[in-house]
């Protein structure tokens, strides 16, 4: 596999029925043997986003409705994956949501962004480990406004003093270093662990924290694309495709013990779900 000419077998992308990971998916029909693909809705309500990304290559294409709300939710919907495929090439998690206006709790207790964004896809990509094929690569996209957040390890739900930026930063600032965590538990496996800022993109996700502005979503996949198969070091934090160091913040030794600490606090509870 190149990076001018991509090939992968099994590929599970999560929020793949809009936005950047709607674009990802039609990118990834083109170049992947199988497709498992999750999104919050119903199958019957993204027919037409379906139809279009199968439209847009051969890839044999599972949808999975998923809603990372619910941890539950999201160990039954990775037994799930384990019974469609063998072996998963590449895992690109996408699925995120903006800080809502008001603070939300989710039904297990935590708040709603730091949920979807940084442990749902923590704990799927956990429970998916055992059946990466060697070489797996996995992917996350994370943003650049990372760089804006401070993490109150002793507040990670925004119980005091919550806004919706905050609540998006920080959550992006947990997944950069989750992937950076991932990457060392997996340094003695072939596993490359990515992360990356898709860029400004024009989607439903930018549009409700900013209004419609940035590039087409198609721009955003290429990155991810990008991020899929560059030669880089596992670990690597990407901005416009470039290897840069992320903030301050995500490489502070004593941040990174503590995020660790929460990971393992609120997730092995759920692995049995």
């Amino acid at each position: 596999m190149s990076p001018e000419s991509p090939r992968f077998g099994s590929v599970v992308l999560t929020g793949a029925t809009s936005g950047i990971g709607e674009a990802t998916a039609r990118r990834l029909a083109g170049v992947s043997g199988e497709l498992v693909l999750l999104g919050l809705e119903p199958a019957a309500e993204v027919e037409s986003v379906l139809d279009g990304i199968r439209a847009a290559g051969p890839a044999r294409l599972h949808y999975l409705a998923a809603d990372f709300t619910s941890l539950a939710e999201v160990a039954r919907v990775a037994r799930a994956i384990r019974g469609l495929v063998g072996r998963i090439d590449l895992l690109v998690n996408d699925a995120g949501v903006p800080g809502a206006p008001e603070r939300i709790v989710t039904r297990d207790g935590f708040e709603r962004t730091l949920q979807v964004n940084a442990l749902a896809p923590a704990l799927l990509t956990r429970l998916l480990v055992p059946s990466l094929a060697p070489g797996a690569r996995i992917v996350n996209v994370a943003s650049s406004a990372h760089r804006f957040a401070a993490f109150d390890l002793d507040d990670p739900d925004l119980r005091h003093g919550y806004d919706p930026v905050t609540a998006y930063a920080r959550a992006k600032l947990a997944m950069v270093v989750w992937s950076s965590l991932l990457a060392k538990e997996e340094r003695s496996t072939s596993t490359t662990v990515v992360a990356l800022c898709p860029g400004l993109n024009d989607t439903p996700l930018s549009a409700a924290m900013m209004g419609r502005i940035g590039g087409p979503p198609s721009e955003g996949a290429a990155r991810v694309l990008h991020a899929a198969v560059a030669e880089v070091p596992s670990g690597t934090y990407l901005e416009h495709d470039e290897v840069v160091a992320p903030s301050a913040e995500a490489l502070d030794a004593g941040n990174r013990r503590r995020l660790a600490a929460l990971y393992l606090e609120r997730l092995p509870r759920f692995a049995s779900a």
